[in-house]
């Protein structure tokens, strides 16, 4: 016997499912627990999740699920590769900065299986790995950018005792999150901080509201959505409490990244391309400053998403080979998130 159910699929009374939909595949990578995401994605594509950890909840949620080497072993390229074969994967978008070049570097071989590597280019993703390239990159531009100061600087700062320049922000170069990023107020934390945050970089504290913007561009690099979050409340660097803000100097400034970063388009065209999360702050003085840039979703995604922001159905028109256009209207909305538990 077989029964009908909501989502487009057949399912057998013993609980196998056949689906006969024909939704394109879509594979993401680094999978773990980026559950709101793949129910987004779900509505426009076939997901299918790969992981190096098989113990990980988002595999629930997927269509199917691949356990595959980590991106520094032996086999990853090629595991992946027979995945996208297997399924007939049509885009493949990874989630982690530690698999970033490397999917960059055979983007050529997935086009070769008609899979296209969602993925800026490679000087982009250098430039948004290291946050002290960053800001070499976009110091000399019409964008703000918090000042990082070099080896001679902080010594100035430590020999003379220019107490104005307190305080000041550590953090590591390609950090992720908030891990190892502190405030410093005294010469005394300068000199700990300088040792204890390894590969890292000094530079000025901004105190404002902070935004996060979900943008997602096409593959010419042109912006299709660009939605601000102001940041309410971040745990362990996630943030749980966020809210949609039609903010028009976080957009203004989004839209100079896009066109600055666009500038750096490779040999065959490429600059930036797929998902961007771009972090700023804004202070009371309205003055906008840019934090970071990460070239991926961003965990706080799904409330752009519940915003209005269909990636899913943008990127499908994005394959197809449609005219998309960048869409200025979504929600002001507030996102309280909560944890749930999967059991396996």
């Amino acid at each position: 016997m077989i029964m009908k159910n909501t989502n487009n699929q057949c399912t057998m009374d013993n609980g196998q499912r056949i689906i006969k939909d024909n939704k394109p595949s879509l594979l993401l990578t680094s999978i773990g627990k980026r559950v709101q995401l793949i129910k987004h994605l779900s509505k426009s594509f076939k997901v299918i999740g790969v992981d190096a950890s098989e113990i990980n909840p988002a595999k629930a949620f997927v269509h199917k699920f691949y356990k595959i080497p980590k991106a520094s072993e032996k086999n990853y390229i090629e595991t992946l590769m027979e995945i996208c074969k297997k399924e007939k994967v049509k885009v493949l978008i990874p989630l982690y900065e530690g698999e970033f070049e490397i999917l960059h570097n055979e983007r050529s071989q997935f086009y070769s299986i008609g899979t296209i590597v969602l993925l800026s280019n490679k000087e982009i993703l250098n430039i948004c790995k290291d946050k002290e390239e960053t800001y070499e990159y976009f110091v000399n531009s019409v964008i703000n950018i918090p000042k990082v100061y070099s080896k001679t600087e902080l010594g100035d700062i430590l020999t003379y005792g220019d107490i104005d320049k307190f305080p000041l922000i550590v953090k590591p170069k390609c950090g992720m999150g908030s891990d190892n990023v502190f405030k410093i107020n005294n010469f005394k934390e300068l000199k700990f901080f300088e040792e204890y945050v390894k590969d890292g970089m000094i530079q000025e504290f901004i105190s404002g509201d902070e935004y996060t913007v979900d943008t997602l561009v096409d593959l010419s690099g042109n912006p299709i959505y660009i939605v601000p979050r102001k940041r309410i409340e971040v745990r362990s660097g996630e943030v749980v409490k966020s809210a949609t803000e039609k903010n028009k100097s976080i957009i203004d400034e989004t839209l100079k990244v896009i066109e600055y970063l666009n500038k750096l388009r490779d040999k065959n065209g490429l600059a930036l391309c797929g998902p961007l999360t771009i972090q700023f702050f804004k202070t009371l003085e309205e003055k906008v400053y840019l934090l970071e840039i990460n070239p991926r979703f961003g965990g706080g995604v799904p409330l752009s998403f519940e915003a209005g922001a269909d990636y899913g159905r943008q990127i499908l028109s994005i394959l197809d080979g449609g005219q998309v256009k960048y869409t200025k209207e979504f929600k002001e909305i507030t996102m309280l998130r909560y944890e749930e538990a999967v059991y396996i």
